[in-house]
């Protein structure tokens, strides 16, 4: 795996880390990424509100400007050409007898589209260019019948943050929007698994619960690292870290991998990579 150097700068921001486990971004009041559970710190929070006299056509405008705007980034060029010509002819390679399948993808963290975070927002133009892709590489996986692998792709999302206002705006796209923690059952061999940034404690839950074909997440050799420093140093790991690092080990020895390329507009791309599952472990998830 080749990991390159970042230059892009670290926005300041505080991480809170509720009972559930997931992390909350606080930039002010305004951008905070709030879930109904409590804060491990006090702090009661609910859903983001809806801004006042918010629309949905407000948020398809707005949905319309980013995509645009992806599309015409070098950034989109980058990803395509990732995979195009690397990812997805692993995952699909042409005349192979078993070859790997995805129906349904999880979206983890996604964050709130309605309280204007830009990094949602460019999250959510990947994720579609991504989908996009899937659909010539599926069909010549399959029956060769053009174009129908997309459409029997479930498309799932769930995030505590989500208010009404998002979760209509998901819908009119085709997504399905999923109460926590449903999405984490709903995660099998066959799934492409979109969770940028999610604290590690969720990350490991989601890939514990199976080794999806294809992830788009955080860099998790970072974690893998970091404890093996320490167990060098002669500390001792707590049981709940050594299992979250033997997830993500069996995840990165079952799996190629490459980071996204710097993103020009946002950070979001920052430490995060894409994993593909190498095809000799089609079905020999539990045995890594």
């Amino acid at each position: 795996m080749t990991r390159k150097k970042r230059t892009v700068p670290k926005p300041k921001r505080v991480e809170i880390t509720d009972s559930d486990g997931w992390t909350h971004i606080i930039k002010g009041l305004k951008d905070a990424h709030l879930t109904t559970s409590s804060l491990s710190n006090g702090i009661e929070v609910q859903p983001t509100s809806i801004p006042s006299g918010q629309t949905l056509t407000d948020l398809q405008k707005t949905h319309a400007q980013y995509r645009s705007q992806w599309l015409a980034s070098p950034s989109h060029c980058q990803i395509r050409n990732l995979f195009v010509h690397e990812t997805l002819p692993s995952i699909y390679p042409s005349g192979a007898e078993e070859k790997q399948r995805i129906d349904r993808c999880i979206v983890l963290g996604l964050g709130s589209l309605s309280n204007g975070r830009r990094s949602s927002w460019w999250e959510l133009v990947f994720l579609e260019t991504v989908l996009s892709l899937l659909r010539p590489a599926m069909s010549d996986s399959s029956s060769g019948q053009q174009g129908e692998g997309l459409a029997h792709i479930q498309i799932m999302i769930q995030d505590p943050v989500l208010n009404a206002m998002d979760r209509t705006f998901l819908s009119s796209l085709g997504y399905t929007v999923l109460a926590d923690p449903l999405a984490f059952s709903e995660i099998t061999e066959s799934t492409f698994l979109f969770a940028p940034h999610l604290e590690l404690n969720v990350y490991a839950k989601a890939l514990g619960e199976a080794q999806p074909v294809m992830c788009v997440g955080t860099d998790v050799r970072e974690c893998i690292d970091r404890v093996d420093h320490r167990s060098r140093e002669g500390r001792t790991e707590s049981k709940e870290e050594m299992e979250k690092v033997e997830v993500f080990q069996r995840y990165t020895n079952a799996t190629h991998s490459r980071s996204l390329p710097d993103f020009e507009k946002d950070n979001w791309m920052y430490f995060t990579f894409i994993y593909w599952r190498k095809p000799n472990n089609v079905n020999q998830d539990n045995q890594i």
